[in-house]
């Protein structure tokens, strides 16, 4: 009984979550995102995470900042999404002003570094990784959707690691973005397994 608590109050949570986070003219693709990873992280609630105490050590974050490099102007992704800053993304450009300041880039790169990659990697990955181990996750969820890299903890959770799914990943970008995400892939596999930082 406990139980069926529980998971009801993690639905109305989600619930009550997605529609203060809903914006007007969201496509399914991001309610349904929404909806998923808020549910997760309702549910992570009441699960071990043995990451949580962990945080990206000064080289995982310099080896990030230089792999998706600071850029203080607006640019098209030209997938429908837009970035500044650190690799800042969103869908709708009115949501990103023209330029920001390096201060204001700072301030979002370790608010995002905090928001998006370590959230995810403390969330879905969910047996104990080294130091070097943890900062390539960090890399790899924070330059994809927590659906997308929910593959690459599956794979570690397993004892797989991460280079099989790291190589299948390069293909679910458009090709002209393959190169640069094979490099970046590359790089993240090298400090999964050797623990060397870019």
């Amino acid at each position: 009984m406990r139980e069926d608590v529980l998971i009801a109050a993690a639905l109305l949570v989600a619930a009550y979550i997605v529609m203060s986070r809903q914006q007007d003219g969201a496509g399914w693709d991001g309610i349904s995102e929404t909806v998923l990873t808020t549910f997760d992280e309702v549910a992570g609630a009441f699960s071990d995470q043995p990451l949580q105490d962990m945080k990206t050590s000064q080289n995982g974050i310099n080896m990030l900042k230089a792999r998706e490099r600071l850029r203080l102007t607006r640019y098209s992704l030209g997938d429908g999404g837009y970035t500044w800053g650190y690799g800042h993304f969103d869908t709708n450009p009115n949501a990103l002003p023209e330029t920001i300041s390096r201060d204001q880039a700072e301030a979002i790169f370790a608010d995002d570094l905090v928001s998006r990659g370590e959230k995810w990697v403390k969330l879905y990955v969910t047996v104990p990784v080294s130091q070097e181990q943890f900062d390539a996750l960090v890399s790899i969820a924070y330059n994809m959707s927590p659906r997308s890299f929910k593959k690459f903890a599956d794979q570690v959770n397993a004892g797989n690691g991460i280079n099989a799914i790291a190589d299948e990943s390069v293909y679910w970008v458009s090709a002209d973005l393959q190169n640069g995400i094979r490099n970046r892939r590359y790089d993240e596999k090298r400090l999964f397994n050797e623990g060397i930082y870019a």
